[in-house]
């Protein structure tokens, strides 16, 4: 588990970096919000069919194999792609490979997991969260910090050099992968394209894919793009600042993630993160002195509903022989979701302001946190 931790620790470092550097970048440039939003929309898209495509290719050649083939190669071209860029069509053409990078890890990560920690599935799915939340409120603050005394062409000479670092414990996950005690499932020798089928899966699959994807429309577009664009807009915050804001928003959501893994995951959890959620989501936009306060709100609202989220995917996939394509299965909803979400923000925000679309995250969170609860009480 430690090389999966080092490689995830390292992908979201350079993954919160991006997040902040590439809209802030491009709203240096002057490109407006909406168009801002729709270079953003362009890995989400990618995500959906591409994580599919690893994910099944994993299930037959190892996952260990994608880390290191696909996920270290894509993340030391994105960055590379993003250090170049000049133009929108370049910036979209990172957006893509970044897009390869995050679906080859995401193709195998929970397996990984699955595979490593059999016995502790969702405290081991859940605890890796608050490593991507740590890692990426680090890259955050880095990302911040470094645009503010740096620049951005250094900053984003910083995320190469992690890039290349990140090769190390992808490198050594093949070794671990065929000492690791749980073996392989012997699939079928079918083609690999064959497990792309949908069929077979039930109503409580397709409704746990629902309701990710309302959890994703609840937080994606907030922080991809609305978040930080608000902060440089209306409130004013520089880059420094609007980087510590989220490195302490993530770290709020790592340490309440691991705060409530002994907690249950039942009615009154989920009650008070919907009544977290929806006052942050419906006063946000005109908190003025309290945004920060309602900003961590959400963090604490994020970090109480990934246990939900997690335990969800273990219901309806603890026993599948093809865990890479199931769990890529129940997440296309989600991808489309980030993709329309994302690539209509930027417009929305233009024309109708941001509180509607502040107010319809907490909303949205509600809703996953109610569906949540139903389906972890069925049998």
């Amino acid at each position: 588990m430690r090389r999966v931790v080092a490689i995830t620790a390292l992908n979201y470092f350079i993954s919160g970096a991006l997040t902040l550097v590439i809209p802030l970048l491009l709203l240096d440039r002057s490109v407006s919000v909406a168009d801002i939003g729709v270079v953003l929309s362009i890995m989400p898209l990618i995500f959906l069919t591409a994580r599919i495509v690893f994910a099944t290719f994993a299930d037959h050649i190892g996952w260990a194999h994608i880390f290191v083939v696909l996920n270290w190669p894509a993340t030391l071209a994105a960055t590379m792609i993003y250090f170049f860029a000049q133009s929108i069509p370049a910036f979209s053409a990172g957006k893509i490979v970044e897009g390869l990078k995050d679906s080859a890890y995401w193709a195998v990560n929970r397996t990984a997991i699955f595979s490593l920690a059999p016995e502790k599935k969702e405290k081991e799915a859940t605890r890796i969260n608050a490593v991507i939340w740590l890692s990426t409120a680090l890259g955050s603050a880095a990302a911040g910090i470094g645009i503010a005394y740096l620049g951005f062409s250094a900053t984003l000479g910083i995320l190469i050099l992690a890039s290349v670092i990140m090769g190390v414990p992808a490198g050594l996950l093949l070794k671990q992968e065929r000492e690791s005690l749980r073996p392989k499932p012997k699939l079928k020798p079918d083609p690999a394209t064959r497990s792309l089928s949908p069929k077979g899966k039930g109503k409580m699959f397709w409704l746990v894919s629902i309701n990710l994807a309302i959890n994703s429309f609840s937080v994606y577009p907030l922080v991809t793009l609305l978040l930080p664009v608000f902060m440089a807009q209306q409130l004013g915050y520089g880059y420094l600042s609007i980087g510590l804001a989220f490195l302490l928003y993530n770290v709020a959501s790592a340490l309440v993630t691991l705060f409530a893994l002994r907690k249950p995951l039942g009615k009154t959890r989920a009650i008070i993160q919907s009544a977290i959620g929806l006052f942050a989501g419906f006063w946000l936009a005109n908190s003025g002195f309290f945004f920060f306060a309602l900003f961590l709100a959400l963090a604490v609202m994020r970090g109480l509903g990934i246990g939900f989220f997690e335990a969800s995917i273990i219901k309806v996939t603890k026993n599948s022989l093809k865990v890479s394509v199931d769990i890529g299965f129940l997440h296309i909803p989600t991808r489309l979701v980030e993709f329309f979400s994302v690539l209509t923000a930027g417009f929305l925000s233009q024309s109708i302001g941001y509180a509607p679309l502040f107010a319809a995250s907490g909303v949205s969170f509600a809703i996953f946190s109610a569906l949540s609860v139903y389906i972890l009480r069925q049998k």
